[in-house]
């Protein structure tokens, strides 16, 4: 894990800003932001018949969309085809199409008018879990994915390859070109993977229990004590490895939170176990006739994580899709033949529905879809890809509240009960701080061109500092006019807030780092201050390495926010 620690400049917390009604004088700054807004909330929906196939004749008068038990208006209705996605994505920038898709920018009332769509941006993660995968699963799987992969690259499109074994590494950043797709999906064939491992392991333990069984000595006192310990070690490691890699997924979707468009995490596993050694432990208490490992199973638990997981992706506006690329084969009873039919064939069963029920849940809860139980994957990539070009976006306006509220989406078709319609269960209403923090995470990875403040940010040498740790300090810089000052007895006071956050170029990444500073003008000094840089400085506590410094700033006033990437090296040599 990143180390960073930013000391907080002393100066007193600001209050919220006021309202457009109750505005006091102010001196520079940019345009006012207004608080209250219409916010657009919009619902990608994937309707298909009993044959699996996209349904695409339906109306605006066909859907609908609850929030939150409440039915809504819907004032923004589009379907997108193939076909149509083609067409837009490919043409010259400057033509009409008669009549086009209006997606979410167009009212469903305009829906006639010559208005040229726009598609938005596609971008697709492909995540693959080493930590949790067979060496034979992932290749037969990746070399299926290949193809999909190929043709699926519209100009609209970007992919991204990260693979994760103890840490994140991304292969490839997002790119439209096949070719560098394909170059980091053979890196990652070469790799290693874990799950071998694990079922190294399990193979032991079940080997241990069908040996007992075979001895008549399932009741032997020392046997039980020695056989639940192995059990008790086996989950807790497979339980900590796993809360590293739902941590590392988490932190992947979270990058995306900035982007704009329509963004996808495929995620390549051997399984992912909702309860680390779920069967094993039902085993043990099938054995032994003991009750005491229903407190173990409590314990270890990863639902809540999983839970998690889905509500940080859709608070992003990432849509989940799993593959398990265990396939046919992989019931995983990793045990001797001679043995085998000593095996409750319960606990093999429990064995396969624990390490596909994650994989089903956090797709279902975000959108998309799980692939399971099959060892060729292409009907279930070309759903994929039927979601990704055949879909109806709908819309409707809240009254934004300018607080993170997460509300329940529900969309029907009351007038076709046989249809299967799929979209995301919820979604979060954020406030402009969540905005901006979203931003600033996406900073780390991808470049922002959003900078009205002229915002800079500059660094002084870095400084040693205990256990092999250096302090770097930043200057975070903007001119004194760019900020919104009211005045407050013999003063002018500014109320900004900056965002920090680091990555290095191992793709470990800090916490980000929040703080609030007042910028207080003496009302006689203002005119000749007037044209100065404010410098607000931070210092930050980091290892030697290469890093990716973000800052976003925030003028609490009018609402206004700038961002600013520099890259940094601190080592022993400065």
């Amino acid at each position: 894990m990143l180390l960073m620690t930013v000391f907080a400049p002393t100066g007193t917390w600001a209050s919220a800003p006021p309202t457009s009604d109750d505005r006091p004088e102010v001196v520079g700054g940019l345009a006012f932001v207004d608080e209250v807004e219409l916010t657009v909330v919009n619902i990608d929906v994937f309707v298909t018949d009993k044959g699996g196939r996209a349904v695409t004749d339906l109306d605006v008068g066909d859907f609908l969309v609850s929030q939150d038990g409440a039915e809504r208006n819907l004032s923004h209705f589009a379907l997108y085809t193939e076909e149509v996605i083609s067409r837009i994505v490919q043409a010259p920038a400057d033509e009409s199409s008669p009549n086009p898709p209006s997606g979410d920018e167009v009212p469903a009332t305009e829906q006639g008018g010559s208005v040229r769509a726009e598609i938005k941006p596609v971008y697709i993660v492909l995540f693959i879990d080493n930590e949790n995968l067979r060496p034979m699963d992932r290749n037969r799987v990746l070399g299926q994915m290949r193809s999909f992969l190929r043709e699926v690259m519209y100009p609209h499109v970007n992919v991204m390859v990260v693979s994760y074994q103890r840490s994140t590494k991304v292969l490839q950043p997002f790119t439209g070109d096949p070719r560098k797709i394909g170059d980091a999906l053979r890196e990652v064939r070469t790799m290693t993977a874990s799950r071998p491992v694990q079922d190294t392991e399990r193979k032991k333990i079940l080997n241990e229990f069908a040996s007992l069984q075979q001895q008549g000595t399932r009741g032997n006192e020392q046997d039980r004590i020695e056989l639940e310990g192995r059990i008790r070690s086996y989950a807790d490691v497979i339980a900590n490895e796993l809360d590293f890699a739902i941590n590392a997924v988490r932190e992947v979707a979270v990058t995306l939170s900035g982007l704009p468009g329509r963004k996808y995490l495929i995620h390549v596993s051997s399984g992912l176990p909702m309860v680390p050694a779920k069967d094993l432990l039902y085993q043990f208490g099938s054995v032994f006739q003991n009750r005491s490992t229903l407190a173990m199973e409590a314990r270890l638990n990863r639902r809540r994580h999983f839970q998690n997981l889905a509500s940080a992706a859709n608070s992003q506006g990432v849509t989940f899709y799993t593959i398990d690329a265990s396939g046919l084969g992989g019931t995983g009873s990793g045990v001797s033949a001679e043995y085998a039919g000593a095996i409750d064939p319960i606990t093999v069963g429990l064995y396969v529905i624990n390490q596909q029920e994650p994989l089903q849940y956090i797709a279902e809860k975000t959108g998309g879809r799980a692939i399971l139980g099959v060892n060729d994957v292409t009907a279930g990539l070309n759903l994929f890809r039927q979601d990704l070009f055949s879909y109806y976006s709908l819309g409707y306006t809240i009254s934004g509240s300018g607080t993170d509220r997460v509300h329940r989406l529900e969309v029907r078709l009351p007038g076709h009960p046989d249809y299967e319609v799929n979209y995301r269960r919820s979604f979060v209403e954020k406030s402009l701080e969540s905005k901006v923090q979203d931003r600033v995470f996406s900073g780390l990875t991808f470049d922002i061109d959003d900078n009205p403040m002229a915002v800079s940010v500059e660094t002084t040498p870095a400084a040693p500092a205990a256990d092999e740790r250096w302090i770097l300090p930043i200057e975070i810089g903007f001119p004194l006019e760019s900020i919104a000052l009211v005045p407050e007895g013999e003063e002018y006071v500014g109320r900004v807030v900056v965002f920090v956050a680091v990555r290095d170029e191992k793709g470990r990444q800090s916490d980000l780092q929040r703080r609030e500073h007042e910028i207080r003008v003496a009302r006689d000094d203002l005119e000749r201050r007037r044209g100065e840089r404010y410098v607000i400085e931070l210092p930050l506590l980091m290892r030697s390495g290469s890093y990716r410094i973000v800052v976003g700033v925030m003028d609490r006033l009018t609402r206004q926010t700038s961002y600013n990437t520099i890259h940094r090296a601190v080592s022993r040599d400065g």
